[in-house]
């Protein structure tokens, strides 16, 4: 009892408190931002190392090993800088690990130069000059679904072929000929 009230006259009980307290508010964002992605879109700083997951991580790291360094007998301020040195190391990591999933992730997506020339079929119907329509179809075992458009109209259900791409989610097609397989 004697240790526990001169923990709370030399500050560590405080300090730890605090450090737990942040650790557990930045593990909470952490758990968000991977769970519920674009949620804090809005307090976005960025992409790299300023963006909510790797700020998360440092805080979470922070406060944690702070905690548990004051609780191995250490000063606040030696926990705080362990603290700050855990935190810099995790922070990084996550930050290197969201750029590795984030390409991976740009690998796997459709590729717009490959798609030329691939059938497709119409889900809402292309209403010709100017109106855009709807296309899916089958890519690396996944459906994917695009805006498109068409010289002439194209009614749903229809097979067509894609010979342009106009952004990253639309394409321009053309009925498909009896012949055309890809």
């Amino acid at each position: 009892m004697s240790d526990w009230i001169t923990s709370i006259f030399d500050g560590t009980l405080v300090a730890g408190g605090v450090f737990l307290i942040i650790g557990c508010v930045g593990a909470l964002l952490l758990v968000i931002s991977l769970l519920l992605g674009g949620i804090f879109d809005a307090f976005e700083i960025g992409d790299g190392p300023l963006s909510l997951t790797t700020l998360s991580a440092f805080a979470a790291i922070f406060g944690f090993a702070s905690f548990a360094a004051i609780g191995a007998g250490t000063s606040p301020v030696v926990g705080a800088v362990i603290g700050l040195a855990s935190g810099c190391v995790g922070g990084g990591l996550a930050w290197w690990m969201t750029r590795v999933f984030r390409t991976a992730e740009s690998n796997s997506s459709t590729s717009t130069a490959t798609i030329i020339g691939q059938q497709a079929f119409v889900i809402l119907p292309l209403p010709g000059e100017g109106g855009m329509g709807e296309i899916s179809f089958m890519r690396h075992g996944e459906r994917v679904t695009m805006a498109a458009r068409s010289a002439q109209p194209v009614l749903a259900g229809a097979e067509v072929r894609i010979v342009a791409v106009i952004s990253d989610t639309s394409v321009m097609v053309e009925p498909a000929r009896s012949g055309d397989r890809s």
